[in-house]
């Protein structure tokens, strides 16, 4: 594919943060297709609003690149069956790396894969298809991570864990090494897995404890 488009699926937060990364890239953008922009209105003002997936179908497979903007929640399907509705149809998902993020020379990473600022993949590394290594994520050697998973901002892997597909791990999760997360498991904010998890595992984290304001008598 000689010099592609690249058009934005998605107009929250998420579709945003890649369209800085691919405008900082100098990658042309054709446009965002979304029902509404919420988040990034100034990138977004700038480029062509389409308002339905199937203004998508307007652009050839071979003149455009599809970036998958729509975020990644828990048990939410919508941006899994994005990227299988227009695979299955010929499109090519791009694989989205910021310049900030540091990736291995030896890691894989597949179609469709999106590693955000300041994230690190070490050497040995298997990113899955539609995944995302969000902000700050650090993994370490030899961990392999399925499709459609997502590692939130800050989340810590270890060496030779493997997460298996369409799994949730959020913000501030440590992970020791050689362990294994199953399918459609979600690891709640804070938690420290030092076990491997079943899939449809839910691993909760630290709770917050917010009591009553104090009153003050002076």
């Amino acid at each position: 594919m000689n010099n592609p488009g690249y058009l934005i699926i998605g107009g929250g937060g998420h579709a945003a943060a890649l369209a800085e990364i691919l405008i900082k890239q100098n990658k042309p953008l054709l446009g965002v297709v979304a029902p509404d922009i919420l988040a990034g209105h100034a990138i977004f003002d700038s480029i062509q609003h389409y308002l339905r997936d199937d203004d998508i179908l307007r652009f050839s497979v071979e003149k455009v690149l599809l970036v998958n903007g729509i975020g990644a929640m828990p048990r939410q399907t919508l941006r899994k069956k994005v990227f299988t509705r227009f695979s299955e149809l010929g499109y090519t998902f791009a694989t989205v790396i910021a310049d900030s993020a540091l990736v291995s020379d030896y890691a894989v990473l597949a179609e469709g894969a999106q590693i955000m600022n300041n994230a690190v993949i070490s050497i040995g590394c298997n990113i899955g298809e539609n995944t995302i290594i969000n902000t700050s994520v650090s993994v370490d050697h030899d961990c392999i991570i399925g499709a459609h998973s997502h590692l939130a901002p800050g989340s810590t892997l270890s060496g030779q864990v493997k997460v298996e597909n369409s799994v949730h791990i959020a913000t501030g999760v440590s992970v020791i090494n050689n362990v294994t997360i199953g399918t459609n498991s979600i690891i709640g904010v804070g938690a420290n897995v030092t076990k491997s998890v079943n899939a449809k595992s839910i691993v909760y984290g630290a709770r917050s404890i917010i009591k009553g304001s104090v009153k003050n008598d002076n």
